[in-house]
């Protein structure tokens, strides 16, 4: 029979080895990322022209939410097949929301200002924002609802054409 102090230790680190899995399993359920379905995790960010952003103030509207930098040849010729529909439908309640990951305002008003896109362009200088939404390609968009639901995870070169934006769209606005 073993000695109780060696049964009181083992016991001990059981018992802690317990208590640790089960606050790490709480802190990844509470920072888990975006998921299809799932709520958009909420944010506050501001954009070149000094407007404040967060998904609350937004609901009621379809968001495209895009991560984006100047150095991503997709982000070039996809913006301006965005901006389109964007001027198209914003009326209808079409928003996007282009952010800009880690790069300065002057970067991104350089950019957009070649590209004339007209939506807004909020930053994450400090790529919080893209962390919390589990962003590791650029460009990434999520589609998130009027509810403010994500519908869909985009990652990579998907609007080179404009028919994937369309048929994408067209679920929420009448486009033919």
């Amino acid at each position: 029979m073993p000695e109780k102090p060696k049964v009181l230790k083992l016991l001990t680190v059981f018992i802690f080895t317990l208590l640790m899995v089960s606050a790490c399993k709480d802190k990844a359920e509470k920072t888990s990322l975006p998921k299809l379905g799932a709520t958009a995790i909420n944010f506050n960010c501001q954009d070149l022209e000094g407007q404040d952003w967060s998904l609350d103030k937004v609901k009621g509207k379809i968001v495209l939410l895009r991560f984006w930098a100047d150095w991503c040849p997709y982000c070039r010729y996809e913006m301006p097949i965005i901006d389109k529909y964007y001027r198209k439908l914003k009326n209808e309640g079409f928003l996007v929301l282009a952010v800009n990951v880690k790069q300065s305002a002057e970067v991104a008003l350089a950019f957009i200002a070649q590209l004339d896109v007209t939506f807004p362009v909020p930053l994450d200088p400090d790529g919080k924002m893209t962390q919390r939404y589990g962003v590791y390609a650029i460009p990434t968009n999520f589609l998130i609802d009027r509810e403010g639901i994500i519908r869909e995870i985009l990652i990579g070169e998907v609007f080179r054409e404009e028919k994937p934006l369309r048929d994408l769209l067209k679920n929420y606005f009448p486009l033919p």
